[in-house]
């Protein structure tokens, strides 16, 4: 199939959803095209109404096409000067761009034309993987939104529950309740692109790709309109006659660092009647999108086995005291230096099934251990791991001694309490061999 084939089917499909919708009369024509001119996108405005998978998977469907088809079949929308028309300089009063992506540039914002606004951030996903050198097989996402987004959809909702709501195509109750999350409607939109440009699917796996998007001026406007016990206290003190403004900076301060939970947690305290005069409705047009923020983490993955240690002048982790170290070397040290080596992690935890003093040696079967590497590039394989024992064990240096080394899951607990109950346990103190029962 040719880009142009492509480009026509996607053009058909985007049809094919507005007539459905068209002849359904939900919503009709008309509120379509007043949530067009107060700023909302097309992606928001079929989410809020319950056409989920097909309006917010389909990459065509932008506000120009939404607005060719109203002019074929609105009045309204056929005078030439509509302000509808302007929304494609502007980001969703709702959402900030995040389901119609945008370009910041300095000149301005500008849409993206050549290539598929959603598959340009997916290729920036893909580059950041491969420039940050993971391995994967499968992908899960996780989205973060600003709580700006909450209230601006809360806030659209009332406004049409003003205007619409003696209609009897409105009813308040279903509209709540097919509402889509944005967070929602942007996996339907971007796993399929994702997909693709990774050629691996997506699934509920370790390896998680993060989207975090932030709106700094529209989240410290919002915090700044929210009832908080500063406010009210600076309230009562003016009352009172006192002066506040030496607690202007702690204040200000406090409401920089108060997180979205508790944004969304003082929404979902406000009374709809109270909304009303805190914001504005419908919310305002915007230029600047949310900035988005790419991540990724692994789940931490756990290499145990069992750890011998033949000198009397290495220590179980790194001790250093007054900046000097005690010591030649650590069992923790020997073992993450080769581990990391190979699973590339951003860092590591070390666990043994108890410890022994800088000058006792661990002999016998070993005292199990487990390293617990953060976030790695690559899961090391079975040949791998075994690569990783022989090196240890072959070191010039015979300091420490690795046996049954590993990949582990379900079992580490498990094996790590094995360790700390065993009933023999094989020390080497001085000359002597003392066995502990």
């Amino acid at each position: 199939m040719t880009a142009a084939d492509a480009a026509a089917e996607s053009d058909a499909e985007a049809r094919s959803i507005l007539e459905r919708a068209a002849a359904a009369s939900f919503p009709p024509l008309h509120a379509v095209h007043h949530l067009l001119s107060v700023g909302v996108c097309v992606r928001c405005i079929f989410r809020m109404f319950g056409a989920f998978s097909h309006a917010c998977s389909c990459a065509s469907l932008t506000v120009s096409v939404l607005h060719s088809f109203l002019e074929e079949h609105d009045d309204s929308a056929k005078d030439g000067s509509c302000s509808c028309l302007s929304m494609d300089e502007a980001c969703c009063s709702i959402c900030f761009g995040i389901l119609l992506p945008t370009c910041h540039q300095d000149e301005g914002v500008a849409p993206f034309e050549a290539i598929s606004r959603i598959d340009i951030i997916t290729s920036m996903v893909s580059q950041a993987i491969q420039r940050e050198g993971y391995q994967i097989g499968e992908f899960s996402t996780e989205i973060s939104v600003p709580a700006v987004v909450a209230a601006n959809e809360r806030a659209i909702r009332l406004y049409m529950k003003g205007k619409y709501g003696s209609e009897n195509w409105f009813k308040d109750e279903i509209f709540t309740q097919q509402t889509m999350s944005v967070k929602e409607a942007l996996r339907l939109l971007i796993v399929p692109s994702l997909e693709k440009q990774l050629g691996v699917k997506h699934s509920n796996n370790s390896f998680r790709i993060r989207l975090t998007y932030t709106h700094d001026d529209a989240s410290l406007k919002l915090k700044s309109l929210l009832p908080n016990d500063s406010n009210r206290k600076r309230k009562a003190e003016s009352r009172e006659g006192n002066d506040t403004r030496r607690n202007s900076t702690y204040d200000d301060k406090q409401i920089l660092t108060e997180t979205d939970t508790f944004i969304h947690k003082s929404l979902e305290g406000i009374q709809d009647q109270e909304f009303c005069t805190l914001f504005k409705l419908p919310p305002e047009k915007v230029l600047k999108p949310c900035q988005l923020v790419i991540s990724f983490l692994r789940s931490p993955i756990y290499i145990g086995g069992r750890y011998l240690k033949l000198s009397r002048n290495v220590s179980q982790s790194c001790w250093i005291i007054d900046d000097e170290r005690m010591g030649e070397a650590s069992v923790e040290e020997i073992i993450k230096e080769n581990v990391c080596a190979i699973s590339r992690g951003d860092g590591y935890k070390f666990h043994a099934a108890g410890r022994e003093d800088i000058d006792v040696r661990m002999l016998g079967s070993g005292r199990p251990f487990l390293i617990e590497v953060l976030n790695v590039r690559s899961i090391p394989t079975a040949i791998e791991i075994q690569q990783i024992s022989d090196k240890i064990n072959s070191s010039e240096k015979k300091y420490v001694r690795v046996r049954n080394l590993k990949l582990v899951d379900n079992e580490i607990w498990a094996m790590m309490r094995e360790g700390e109950s065993e009933k023999q346990v094989l020390y080497s103190i001085g000359d002597s061999i003392i066995y502990l029962k």
